[in-house]
């Protein structure tokens, strides 16, 4: 009987626990990319949260995280040499 319940409920659509469980999910992402952003400015990091955000996502699709720091460095002196000739 059991079984033909949750049958019932899979060919309905209930999603309840996987709406639940995909809210969590989101509350929990939230709560890191906070945590990641406080402890970026404890660090003086000086990356905006929108600019983290994308830093994070780059290393979770795969780019080495050395890699983005050199790279995020180079590019932060470009930007100084170029805001010194104006």
């Amino acid at each position: 009987m059991r079984n033909d319940m949750a049958d019932k409920n899979r060919d309905h659509g209930d999603t309840n626990s996987e709406t639940g469980s995909s809210y969590l999910s989101l509350q929990r992402s939230q709560m890191i990319r906070s945590n990641i952003h406080n402890i970026s400015q404890l660090l003086n990091t000086g990356l905006s949260a929108e600019t983290l955000d994308i830093c994070i996502q780059l290393i979770e699709a795969g780019v080495h995280p050395q890699t983005l720091a050199e790279v995020v460095t180079q590019i932060r002196n470009e930007v100084a040499s170029l805001e010194k000739d104006d």
